[in-house]
This record gives C-alpha cells, sequence and structure tokens, in this order.
C-alpha cells in the first residue's frame, strides 16, 4: 500500500533516534523484569533462614538480602532513568515526523493547481493538516511506546517464566494469546467507524470555516438559526459515530482484562498445587519444574506483568487505528498531482503583444462556458471586459493566469503560447486586484512589499501615495509598522488600498482589475483610477467593471454574454450601436 510506504520514509528517516529510544526501551524492559526474580530469591532466602541452625549462617544469608536490596534498588533508579528517557526521546521523534507531515502537507497544497485546490473543502484541508495529523502522532507514540515496550516485556517475560517453571509457562502462553486476539478483532471492528469520524470532522471544520467567512451574510439574512440547525444535525452525526468508535474502542481494554483475570486466577491455583506438591520433595520439583514460595511469587507478578502489556496495547489499538485512518486521509493529499509546469520559455522581452486564438474553456465539460473565443491586444491597450454574471469575465482572467488551461485554442504573448512559458515567468509580468483584498497577518510595510520582497521602504511609501493609501496608513498608530490582519479593524477600501498598492510596487507589464475599485468611495476612485493610468502607461491592462462609468476611456471594451463576445468596441461607437452593452450602460442610470 502507498500509504504504508510513505508512512514509513516519515519513520525511518528518525531511525537513529528510534534505535536509541529502542535501546533504553529494551533496557527499562530488562530492568523491570529482573526485579520481581530477585524479590522472590529474597522470599526463599528468608525461608532457608527459618531452617537455619547457626547465627553465622542467618548472617551470611542476611548479607545476601541486603546484596540483593541494594541491587533492585540500583535497578528501581536505572529503570526510572531508562523509561524517562525513553519516553522523551519516542514522544520528540513523534513530534519531529508529524512536523514534517505538516511541512510537506502545506507544501503540496501550495503546488497543487488552483483546480484541485477549488475541488476540494477547505475546512477539510484545514483539519486534515491539524486534526488528523494529531490522530497520527497520538498512535505514533502509543504504537513506539507501548506497543514497543509491551512486545519486549513480554519476550523477556516468557524467557524467565520458563526459567522458574517451564509448567506454568506453558500455561501462560497458551492462555494469554486469546487476550490478545480479542482486542485485535475488536480493534479491527472500530476501523471503519474511526475513518467515518475523521471524515465528519473534516466536513465539520468546513462549515465553521464556511460560517466564520460568511459571519456578515448570516446575520444579515436573519440565517442564525437554520446555519445552527445544520451545524447541530453534523454533530449529532459525528457524536453517533464517534461514541459508535469509541464504544468499540472501550470494549478491548476490559475485554482482555477479564481474560488476563481468569488466566491470573488459574496461575493462582496451579501453583499453590505445585508448591504444596513439592513441599513434600526433597528437591522441591515436580516433573523437574523446581516449586517454591519464592519461585511461585516470581511468578505471579511476571503473570501480571506478561498481561499487563496485552492490556496496554490492546487499549492502543483504538489509537493506532484511527491514525492509520487519519493518516490515510492525510496520504490522499499527498498523493495529488503537482501543479506541473511543462513550460520552459522565459518571458524576457516586454509584452508586446497577447491574443487569444479559437480558446474554448469550461469547468464542467457539460456546461459550454467559452468557445471560439478569438481577440488580439496590443501593448498599451486598455481593455474592459463587461456583462452579466456568469458570463465569462473572471474565467477569462483565471486562463491569462494559467490558473486553468484552455480545452483548446492557445493564449499566447508575443506569438508563443503562454502554456510554454514558464508560470513563474508569466506571472511576474501581471499585476492581479481582485474585489476581496489579499492581507496577511502582519505589518503594512510587509503586506505591501509582499509582491517585491527586496523592496526598499522609499519604494514601498511611494506605491502607497500613488494608491492614495498612505494619508490614512500614517495616521495608524505605527503607521507603516502597524500589525495588521483581515479582520484587525480596518474597512474594505482601506485593506483594497493596500492590496492596490502592493501591484503598483511590483509595477507589472498586464494589469488586471477585477472590481478593483468597487469598495472604495468615489473620490478615492478618482484618483486611483488617475494613478493606474499612469501606472499602465504602454502597458496591456484588463478592467472588470460592473460599474461602466469607470470604462468609459478604455481602448476597447468587450462585452459578453454566455461565453461569447457579442460586442466589441469604443464606449461611444457601443452606445451608437444601441445592442446590449447600449441596455447594460442604460439600466445603471434608470430611475
Amino acid at each position: 500500500m502507498k500509504y504504508t510506504k510513505r508512512l514509513r520514509k516519515y519513520i525511518f528517516k528518525y531511525k537513529g533516534r528510534l534505535f536509541l529510544g529502542f535501546l533504553l526501551g529494551t533496557l527499562f524492559s530488562a530492568c523491570d523484569i529482573i526485579i520481581p526474580f530477585l524479590i522472590g530469591y529474597i522470599i526463599d532466602i528468608f525461608d532457608e533462614i527459618s531452617y537455619c541452625s547457626s547465627f553465622v549462617c542467618s548472617d551470611s544469608l542476611i548479607d545476601s538480602i541486603i546484596k540483593i536490596l541494594l541491587i533492585i534498588l540500583s535497578l528501581v533508579i536505572l529503570l526510572i532513568l531508562f523509561n524517562y528517557f525513553f519516553g522523551i526521546i519516542i514522544s520528540l521523534t513523534g513530534e519531529r515526523i508529524c512536523k514534517d507531515i505538516k511541512n510537506d502537507l502545506f507544501q503540496k497544497i501550495n503546488s497543487m493547481s488552483i483546480k484541485d485546490v477549488d475541488s476540494k473543502q477547505k475546512g477539510d484541508l484545514v483539519s486534515r493538516i491539524i486534526n488528523d495529523v494529531d490522530y497520527v502522532n497520538t498512535a505514533i507514540n502509543g504504537a513506539f511506546k507501548q506497543f514497543y515496550s509491551g512486545l519486549i516485556t513480554i519476550i523477556f517475560t516468557l524467557i524467565f517464566t520458563f526459567v522458574l517453571n517451564w509448567m506454568l509457562a506453558l500455561i501462560v502462553l497458551i492462555l494469554t494469546p486469546i487476550s490478545f486476539l480479542v482486542s485485535y478483532y475488536v480493534a479491527k471492528s472500530c476501523y471503519n467507524s474511526f475513518k467515518e469520524q475523521s471524515s465528519l470532522q473534516g466536513n465539520m471544520g468546513a462549515k465553521i470555516l464556511e460560517d466564520l467567512n460568511n459571519i456578515e451574510l448570516i446575520k444579515s439574512s436573519n440565517y442564525e438559526n437554520e446555519s445552527i440547525e445544520k451545524y447541530e444535525k453534523m454533530n449529532a452525526k459525528l457524536f453517533v459515530v464517534g461514541k459508535k468508535a469509541q464504544f468499540a474502542s472501550s470494549l478491548t481494554n476490559p475485554s482482555t482484562r477479564i481474560i488476563n483475570n481468569i488466566i491470573y486466577a488459574i496461575i493462582c491455583i496451579v501453583g499453590a498445587i505445585l508448591c504444596v506438591l513439592a513441599y513434600y520433595k526433597e528437591n522441591n520439583q515436580i516433573l523437574g519444574a523446581t516449586c517454591t514460595i519464592g519461585i511461585i511469587t516470581s511468578f505471579l507478578q511476571y503473570a501480571n506483568k506478561f498481561a499487563k502489556p496485552f492490556n496496554e496495547m490492546s487499549s492502543c489499538f483504538g489509537e493506532i487505528e484511527q491514525g492509520i485512518a487519519s493518516f490515510k486521509r492525510i496520504n490522499e493529499i499527498l498523493e495529488e498531482k503537482d501543479d506541473i509546469d511543462i513550460g520552459t520559455t522565459k518571458l524576457v522581452n516586454k509584452v508586446n503583444n497577447l491574443s487569444f486564438e479559437n480558446v474554448s474553456f469550461s469547468y464542467d465539460p457539460s456546461i459550454p462556458l467559452i468557445q471560439n473565443f478569438s481577440f488580439n491586444i496590443k501593448k498599451g491597450d486598455h481593455i474592459a471586459l463587461v456583462g452579466p454574471t456568469g458570463c465569462g469575465k473572471t474565467t477569462m482572467i483565471n486562463l491569462i493566469m494559467r490558473y486553468y488551461d484552455p480545452n483548446s485554442g492557445s493564449i499566447k504573448i508575443n506569438g508563443v503560447d503562454t502554456q510554454i512559458i514558464k508560470k513563474s515567468s508569466l506571472r511576474d509580468k501581471i499585476g492581479l486586484v481582485l474585489q476581496d483584498s489579499w492581507i496577511f497577518k502582519g505589518t503594512v510595510f510587509d503586506n505591501i512589499k509582499y509582491s517585491k520582497p527586496n523592496a526598499t521602504k522609499e519604494e514601498v511609501i511611494e506605491a502607497s501615495k500613488n494608491a492614495n493609501a498612505y494619508s490614512f496608513i500614517t495616521k495608524l498608530p505605527k503607521g507603516f509598522d502597524t500589525i495588521i490582519s483581515d479582520d484587525s479593524g480596518l474597512s474594505n477600501g482601506q485593506k483594497q488600498l493596500i492590496t492596490i498598492a502592493r501591484v503598483m510596487l511590483k509595477n507589472p507589464e498586464i494589469m488586471i482589475l477585477d472590481e478593483a475599485t468597487s469598495n472604495i468611495d468615489t473620490r478615492s476612485e478618482r484618483k486611483i483610477i488617475k494613478a493606474f493610468n499612469e501606472l499602465t502607461k504602454n502597458k496591456t491592462s484588463f478592467i472588470i467593471a460592473h460599474r461602466l462609468s469607470t470604462i468609459v476611456s478604455s481602448d476597447a471594451i468587450i462585452v459578453m454574454k454566455d461565453g461569447h463576445i457579442i460586442e466589441v468596441g469604443k464606449h461611444e461607437e457601443l452606445l451608437l450601436k444601441k445592442g446590449f452593452y447600449y441596455e447594460l450602460f442604460n439600466a445603471q442610470f434608470d430611475k
């Protein structure tokens, strides 16, 4: 399976740390197993003292007891140290593995195509990076800490029990696997429930993120009750599935404990019988197996130690199954194809020409959108795209930016098909301002220079002045050093001005403005349009606007409807035609 291969890759990256951890875990288990053996030995010495007739003999045996007690004390101290460092190393290794997984997930999401990202719920992606990775971390800690230490304890216990009494060891060996089988089948039965639980958590994350992004709309539409009702239905379904998963998982531990307690009782009864029978033999043996009070005492402790790992291992089976289910969801994202850029050509020269040649595109093959679209744009042309909602205006921008590629036809810059131009090189030439502002948490200065990381403060200030943003920025508590975010209290217009300043700083050769001034007052809009006119001299620009008054000076206006170009011309020419543009323009001024 692909997911197991990927998981092994993450784990084996830290094989040195894991080896050290496993070594410490082995030493910890060895110390833990030796102690009961020594305790049984002390009990037999006390038994021997009761039959000793001389003080010399008694003093010698007491000295032996003191030495063994000092050894036990030393083993306890070592046991604590080994267990502590074993836990620390395994925990830190698990954190490192999950850090790598999170980094790879975030890198993968950034390297995916816009098309693939758009096809997924954003909240579900967030859930996979946070919740699912946490489940994997819990599973790794459970597998390496409890499972490995338990396995080593079982091996050492078997060795010592056979050394002490092979008959009792056989009873333990034959009966204990029943406990393991029960826990295995119970854990296996809850896997599907954990898988469904992870999926539902992702859907709930998507719902929460969607509502938070649209909280103003929800409140303004009095949609709170309906939104709460939908969330509660999803939460109720998650509760049912989660209860089923947790119930199935919780059966594992008590079922194994019942079996282990039965085994312990059997060992007690058989051990007592053997000890009584051996008491009447001079060599204290039954069928070659030594039976003393000390050995039986040690053996009972080993019976507990032998059962304990099964309980611990069974308790982490549910966590491991949930971790596997979560890693499969993570692997689904990591298996996504990268946004492969087949382009090899760099745009070195100035953009002198941009043309659409018989371009056809649709998001859904069953719903045609743009069909056989052809148009030629020269350097310095200011092109406006107008038309009703859904006619294909923003889709045109997506095609220019190569967020999507045409189904047929081609888009060319300087006669070169954009599909053979490196995407990074193409996008370096384009500045994009959308209706939605893009503000990241950081200083105003950092937000503006996002498009040009090596920009100087003077360049940033100049760009903010050109965007008419300098005035309000200097009134902020710390000016350009003020920390802002998408919800930091700035108005939509102020955030948009920062976005426009960012593009002006980049000084691209092609400008794309998609309702860029929709959140700005009329006075500021006029200043920005004037600044844009200066910025776009001898450069190609595309303007998408619903307010047709803002594009009357465009060199050409492309009127679109249902993905088709139905009219092309300047403002005055289109008005004289009294066609669809004439209707759109006059509709905005109807009283």
